[in-house]
């Protein structure tokens, strides 16, 4: 029996719509085996072909040339996406350092980027371990995922990246993507758009199955968690991989690769 491929997702609420679609239609998933991690390990797994596929950062997409994006879904938003945060004490032009969030690969080269083309400042950056969120020594932090939603309106300062990235750029942002390091059969690749598109399609059922396992909101009635729910999954996130999201990550990656090249020089 030839080895399966390896699955890799990731366990934030934005990704639900997939975990739900590869629950309900998990036998034509016999080939792959599925595991979870965060967005930082899935590009890392990546590049050390510790999986072949996963939902990946995009900036990975700069750091290894055999990498592809394989299906037609993304996690992207059209503007405000809630969930990725710039959180500060100071107005941005006074920021002089920023912790970057360890689970995060995207959302911190964003972070770089809009720093340096957007804002025009320069800061210093420091690498954020377990539970930095809990306690901000910096200036600021950038934090991703759902424990964003207990820190939203805790700071003086709250910068939405994917917001500030549209002001700059005028597309939406496109923080992961399914990416591959093997080469798939058209098949399987179909499949996995198959899976995906049920999941997307099927909001209202993936809030009902994310109530009951998210970690946040502990304190709040379930109706309250439901609203949340649906306002995110329907209103900030978005998953098709659009024409408008591709010349966003191709830009985002220029970007990203002209900063790499001016460090050289």
């Amino acid at each position: 029996m030839a080895d399966k491929i390896k699955i890799t997702a990731v366990n934030y609420l934005n990704t639900f719509p997939f975990k739900y679609g590869m629950t309900k239609f998990g036998h034509l998933l016999d080939w792959a085996e599925i595991n979870y991690a965060t967005p930082a390990e899935c590009a890392q797994m990546l590049i050390d072909k510790k999986t072949n596929i996963a939902l990946a950062p995009v900036a990975v997409l700069s750091r290894q040339s055999d990498l592809n994006i394989i299906t037609n879904y993304c996690l992207s938003t059209n503007d405000v996406v809630k969930s990725v945060k710039l959180y500060s004490y100071k107005p941005i032009q006074e920021i002089e350092t920023i912790v970057l969030d360890y689970q995060s690969l995207s959302s911190v080269s964003l972070i770089k980027v809009l720093m340096k083309y957007y804002w025009k400042k320069e800061v210093r950056y420091i690498q954020g371990t377990q539970g930095f969120e809990r306690q901000l020594n910096e200036d600021a932090m950038v934090v991703i995922g759902d424990r964003t939603f207990e820190l939203n309106g805790t700071f003086p300062y709250e910068y939405d990246l994917a917001e500030e990235w549209f002001k700059y750029y005028g597309k939406p942002f496109v923080f992961a993507a399914w990416i591959s390091n093997v080469r798939l059969d058209n098949d399987r690749i179909n499949t996995l758009n198959q899976i995906f598109e049920y999941g997307v399609s099927h909001i209202d059922e993936v809030v009902e199955d994310a109530i009951h396992s998210i970690s946040f909101l502990r304190n709040t009635d379930i109706d309250t968690k439901r609203s949340f729910i649906l306002s995110y999954l329907k209103n900030n996130m978005q998953y098709q991989l659009t024409e408008d999201r591709k010349e966003s990550i191709k830009h985002f990656l220029y970007l990203l690769k002209t900063m790499e090249t001016e460090k050289v020089l």
